[in-house]
């Protein structure tokens, strides 16, 4: 009962997040600034993060009081394709459809198909990897200390995590993130968020090597420059944790094609020096 409630948690903070994106909607005048209704998104933001301490939670809890079952792991899949899925896509749809319009919050050109696309490749994506991970996790039963792809919740938590960041675009308590970045910078963030979604999307069904960030973090040896930077992170989020949601989901969504480039590299250092041990034509210096 205890992992399915929290599962469950984890499913109602997604359904929250879709309505309060559809409250903004609700409630805004035709042609109204998107300042009116920042502080939906922001709720909306703030609702899929604690989905996903909830999904962090119920995992563990489960293999703590021993009650991991396939019914818990069917509703587990379920609470995220609606949470990580759905939840993300729609919110950062809704975000780029406002911006899109013939008045003063338009910020790029109105492709209604073209944006409706994007938000449905990542839905799409997220749906294959969630799939994709159940049957591998039923053929393996092993622990995960790495993902074969992007996980949905960091694709969910990179989308949101930009939205965010835009929504303090124009909140003057945000000082560190208005220093670091100036108004054409949150505009990019908008304007390129169809292309985000997609390129979500592709991590999300790749086999591109994401570390088990929990598994990291708490059985991990982190050395400790890595504790510095996890302290600056958790100050920096204690100020401004938009910004600070942002830099790191980002930074995380990065390490998938790192680390994929540095075993390719290692791979081909590797076999040529086993082509080298394994040349009979080669000949070591005469030794005095």
């Amino acid at each position: 009962m205890l992992p399915s409630m929290i599962t469950l948690g984890n499913l109602v903070c997604g359904f929250l997040a879709i309505a309060k994106v559809a409250d903004a909607l609700r409630q805004a005048q035709p042609g109204a600034q998107f300042a009116s209704v920042v502080d939906f998104f922001t709720a909306a933001v703030a609702l899929v993060f604690v989905a996903m301490v909830f999904d962090a939670l119920d995992g563990r809890v489960a293999r703590m009081t021993g009650q991991t079952t396939p019914f818990g792991a069917q509703l587990d899949s379920m609470a995220d394709m609606v949470t990580f899925g759905l939840a993300p896509a729609f919110l950062c749809k809704v975000l780029v459809d406002w911006h899109a319009q013939t008045d003063a919050n338009s910020l790029l050109p109105l492709h209604p198909r073209l944006f409706f696309a994007a938000a449905a490749f990542y839905v799409v994506g997220a749906a294959l990897r969630l799939a994709r991970f159940n049957v591998e996790t039923g053929a393996n039963d092993g622990d995960h200390t790495q993902f074969k792809g992007l996980p949905s919740p960091a694709a969910a938590a990179v989308a949101v995590a930009l939205v965010g960041l835009f929504c303090t675009r124009n909140d003057a308590e945000a000082k560190l993130a208005h220093w670091l970045l100036g108004p054409r910078h949150f505009d990019l963030i908008v304007v390129a968020m169809p292309g985000v979604l997609m390129l979500l999307g592709l991590l999300m069904v790749s086999r591109l090597p994401y570390p088990h960030a929990m598994h990291w973090l708490v059985k991990g040896r982190n050395s400790l420059p890595v504790v510095a930077v996890a302290v600056a992170v958790v100050i920096v989020a204690a100020i401004e944790w938009q910004l600070a949601l942002a830099v790191t989901t980002i930074a995380y969504l990065a390490t998938g094609p790192l680390v994929w480039l540095f075993r390719v590299i290692a791979r081909r250092r590797d076999d040529d020096e086993d082509d080298i041990d394994a040349d009979p034509l080669r000949s070591d210096p005469p030794r005095n």
